[in-house]
């Protein structure tokens, strides 16, 4: 009997290996987060996949110099066979080995201004979950960019919400890149966990501080610091006394980075909210050329939808704890207010419960039933995926 049980389990590893998950990378809102998730979750659960259609809803389709980075940084991290990795591919094959635990040094040089923030995203659910002590990634790219996650969003937003769930990271920012110049450069240390928690975010509560940072670099004046940080504060300011909401401290730093560690001409600003009950939520803004609307008013806007709409993530940690509450041992609860689901949240979803149904992997999405409002509720009951290289 035990040697007809090691075969069964042999054969059904065989038969996974040799069969490849069909993932439709046009799916929702057919960009570079259906290719995110499911890196990740092939690499963590040894599912063969093949995406076509990559990026199917972009202007321009296929794999670019960051997503490629991406796909050859999970690589690394696997060891895994890989066709179809290059610039401009539509389909990919990603067959993963064993996550790694003799390297635990990995650098991703997207030699652009490609954002790290969104490598930091398909990497990081990996290092969670490696058999070492600990896995350093080094990215090197753009910190602050369009189209993605700035640094202090990582940093300063999701770092603290990954807490909630029992994991941690440290971090160092060597150089700071802009677009369209990149240079940038950020370290990543991931101390792997055992399992992740599930968490219960209900109450988003009152805000208690705003603290930012209004930044120049090359070039650009100072004043446009201090246009973008006044900017912030008045819209803040306007918005919550609209809705009898007390005004917090506030408080935005305004600086001109060192040339020694800023590369490239930029501008931009990031905001933080902390509220009573722990909720935290980012606004980012860049200063551009082409762009007419003040990215000061951007990042307070982004600050005021999600207490506004009595939120307890904002509408970009929402699609990226969807992954973490998938993986997360137990039940998660998060009251995302009265906007509803982002069509990046629901892509998300969706590849999970795609690659994990079969492992008992559920969302709900239901009315919270508080009669004095309209929130609602995201549930998720994880898989639990323990890391059976740690004690």
């Amino acid at each position: 009997m035990f040697c007809f049980d090691i075969y069964k389990k042999f054969l059904h590893r065989f038969l996974i290996m040799s069969n490849l998950l069909h993932i439709d990378g046009s799916l929702g809102e057919g960009g570079g987060q259906v290719l995110r998730i499911a890196l990740s979750l092939s690499a963590l659960y040894s599912i063969p996949i093949e995406i076509d259609g990559i990026r199917a809803g972009r202007p321009k389709p296929g794999l670019a110099a960051q997503h490629l980075k991406g796909v050859e940084l999970v690589k690394e991290l696997c060891n895994a066979n890989v066709t179809g990795a290059y610039i401009g591919s539509t389909r990919l094959e990603f067959r993963p080995g064993p996550l790694q635990g003799k390297v635990q040094e990995y650098i991703a040089d997207t030699k652009t201004a490609g954002c790290i923030g969104l490598l930091a995203q398909v990497a990081l659910p990996c290092a969670l979950f490696a058999p070492s002590s600990q896995i350093n990634l080094i990215f090197k790219g753009g910190t602050n960019v369009p189209m993605g996650p700035h640094i202090e969003y990582l940093t300063e937003v999701f770092k603290p919400i990954l807490n909630k769930f029992g994991a941690d990271f440290d971090f160092s920012v060597i150089k700071r890149g802009y677009y369209p110049a990149g240079g940038g450069e950020f370290h990543l240390k991931v101390k792997p966990v055992k399992n992740l928690n599930a968490i219960t975010l209900t109450d988003p509560g009152l805000p208690t501080q705003i603290t930012g940072w209004a930044y120049v670099a090359g070039a650009v004046p100072l004043n446009e610091a201090h246009k973008m940080a006044n900017n912030a504060k008045v819209v803040m300011t306007q918005g919550l006394s609209k809705h009898d909401i007390t005004v917090p401290p506030t408080d935005i730093l305004v600086y001109k980075e060192d040339r020694d560690v800023a590369v490239g001409h930029g501008s931009g600003i990031n905001i933080v909210c902390t509220t009573t009950t722990g909720c935290i939520f980012g606004g980012s803004g860049l200063g551009s050329k082409k762009e007419q609307k003040c990215p000061g008013t951007e990042a307070a806007n982004q600050i005021l939808m999600p207490i506004l709409s009595n939120s307890c993530v904002d509408e970009h940690s929402q699609d990226q704890i969807i992954i973490l509450m998938a993986l997360a041992k137990g039940t998660s609860r998060i009251n995302i207010g009265k906007n509803k689901l982002t069509c990046h949240s629901e892509t998300a979803m969706k590849i999970a419960e795609i690659m994990l149904g079969d492992k008992g992997l559920r969302f709900n999405y239901f009315k919270s039933g508080n009669k004095s409002d309209d929130s609602y509720i995201l549930e998720c009951n994880g898989v639990g995926l323990v890391n059976e290289f740690l004690k």
